[in-house]
């Protein structure tokens, strides 16, 4: 498995797609969910902890494991709390019944199906119920998906909405919802722009990244 944040010659290109106030003004709003979670929140792919300061600021307990040592150390500067590892590893080892929450953005599409599966499972056997986990992946309705996805050498496979749903209930989740996070329009015209390519190509374009939550 080759998470997004484990050190690699790419790891400079990788962080260039958004600024760090970007990314806080984008998960934000996931971020929210977890207010009353019934217990610690497990970030996946923490990188530079902005999403785990976002917690931190909302008083949610949390914390991070990524596979790069080098945005552990960063994150940790910053009086967050993150863990150095890889993601199935750490999870296999979490007690039964024990976390509030999952918050996984942007991972999934580096694992492969059986990295998934597994990572699902035990995401539905570490999790109190009520618990949540929430998945980000870019959205493979997209049009602009085919060539932006590999763009990112270390990508694996896209996974679709009705996959993700699929998976998430075989493994026992329930309330399991998505939608699509569309980035916000600059101005009047990229919006206009948007909206009409939009319908054009028949709401296959500018979806934005699909977010699935699911309750355990």
């Amino acid at each position: 498995m080759t998470p997004p944040h484990e050190s690699h010659p790419t790891d400079d290109v990788l962080y260039q797609w958004g600024t760090e106030e970007l990314t806080a003004r984008a998960q934000r709003k996931f971020v929210e969910l977890f207010r009353d979670a019934p217990g610690k929140v497990l970030e996946v792919g923490c990188g530079k902890g902005i999403v785990l300061g976002i917690f931190k600021d909302f008083g949610v307990p949390a914390y991070g494991i990524d596979l790069s040592q080098t945005t552990v150390e960063y994150c940790l500067k910053k009086g967050l709390e993150a863990v150095y590892g890889d993601i199935l590893s750490h999870i296999r080892a979490v007690p039964d019944n024990s976390l509030g929450g999952i918050f996984c953005a942007h991972v999934i599409e580096h694992m492969q199906p059986v990295e998934v599966i597994e990572f699902f499972h035990q995401s539905s056997r570490v999790l109190k119920e009520a618990g949540i986990l929430l998945i980000i992946t870019p959205n493979a309705q997209d049009l602009r998906t085919t060539e932006r996805f590999w763009l990112d050498i270390t990508h694996v496979r896209p996974y679709p909405r009705k996959l993700l749903h699929f998976l998430l209930s075989k493994e026992g989740f329930s309330e399991i919802t998505s939608t699509n996070d569309r980035e916000p329009a600059r101005n009047i015209l990229e919006r206009a722009a948007k909206t009409f390519l939009r319908l054009w190509f028949m709401g296959y374009l500018f979806t934005g990244d699909l977010v699935v939550t699911a309750k355990r």
